[in-house]
């Protein structure tokens, strides 16, 4: 009966309309996202949605044509097509998911395929194996030296890649030795700063190291600032973007070992690595890094915390040998 009074008050032409038809005259009119954002979801659909599904009736889409098409993104493809991570697996289907409970909600479509697909939890495999201080030298001396600090920056500081382009002079506070982190480089060429940061977290205040002081107030006072007063930029005086700086970092970074996969997000890694090293606390990194939760920071960098099992079992024993020390005092008192 709800089916049926569904129908009554849908155009058939409704029913009948594409995804791509749904997504360009319905769906992406709903978004409430940032610029980048919108940005990624398209190149989502470019890439590995629309080219499968798009030309098909959203009400013609099957469980079982999810599932193939979920098993192919894990297999390598024509023209040497490389499979993808399950993490950007999961990141497709939830958007394809998103969509088709959007046409459900506005009766474009009676129920969703994913009703009947069982999904499991991506779980990242892969662990961040950070940069040695060396290879990061290496990393910097292999720059021109007007990019070079780019590689400081995320070193000393752990920025995201975005934040840390998008720093500006205003930020910095040479008196209280700290950076207030309250913008970053928007990916769109139209724009030079992104409308927020990644999450309310990411707005924060952090260290500003003396050395990174020192290497900053060098790099501005051979190349000057960039427009609104970003610390870095290209040659001709412009943003310098995302997409040129991860570019000249594999180019950089590759003879040198790093592999696919391992961008300037490794600077950030690595930054955390240290202080982790220098015994500084999980909850102390979390706001540092700008995570909105300690299990974010403990999913993605427990494993470099030195707390491991066999240090457990030695606590535990030194523990209980001193039980043991204050038990033969208290005999002997006796």
């Amino acid at each position: 009966e709800i089916l049926e009074r569904k129908q009554k008050n849908t155009r058939p032409s409704d029913l009948n309309l594409t995804l791509t038809q749904f997504v360009v005259e319905v769906w992406r009119h709903t978004l409430d996202v940032t610029d980048d954002t919108k940005e990624g979801y398209e190149r989502e659909l470019n890439s590995h949605i629309l080219p499968v599904f798009g030309e098909q009736k959203m009400s013609e889409i099957k469980p079982a044509d999810i599932e193939a098409w979920m098993v192919s993104l894990k297999q390598v493809g024509p023209n040497g097509r490389k499979a993808l991570a399950d993490k950007t697996i999961e990141r497709h289907v939830n958007l394809l998911a998103t969509i088709l409970k959007k046409a459900v909600q506005n009766g474009y479509i009676h129920t969703t395929p994913f009703s009947q697909i069982k999904r499991k939890k991506a779980k990242s495999v892969r662990k961040i194996v950070p940069l040695d201080p060396k290879l990061v030298q290496k990393i910097a001396a292999g720059f021109a030296e007007r990019f070079r600090i780019i590689v400081w920056i995320g070193f000393y500081t752990g920025m995201r890649p975005s934040e840390a382009l998008g720093l500006t002079w205003g930020q910095l506070d040479f008196h209280s030795a700290t950076i207030k982190i309250d913008r970053q480089l928007s990916r769109s060429p139209n724009k030079v700063f992104s409308e927020h940061l990644k999450t309310s977290a990411s707005y924060r205040v952090i260290a500003f190291a003396p050395q990174l002081q020192k290497l900053i107030k060098e790099h501005v006072g051979k190349f000057g600032l960039g427009p609104e007063g970003l610390i870095l930029q290209n040659r001709s005086g412009r943003v310098w973007r995302y997409k040129d700086a991860a570019a000249m970092f594999r180019a950089v970074s590759r003879p040198l070992g790093l592999t696919t996969g391992e961008g300037l997000h490794l600077l950030r890694h690595t930054c955390v690595s240290m202080l982790i090293q220098q015994n500084i606390n999980a909850k102390t990194i979390q706001g540092h890094v700008g995570h909105e939760s300690i299990e974010e920071t403990m999913d993605t960098y427990g494993h470099l915390f030195p707390s491991t099992l066999i240090d457990l079992a030695a606590n535990l024993d030194s523990f209980s040998k001193a039980f043991e020390i204050d038990a033969e005092d208290d005999q002997q008192i006796a």
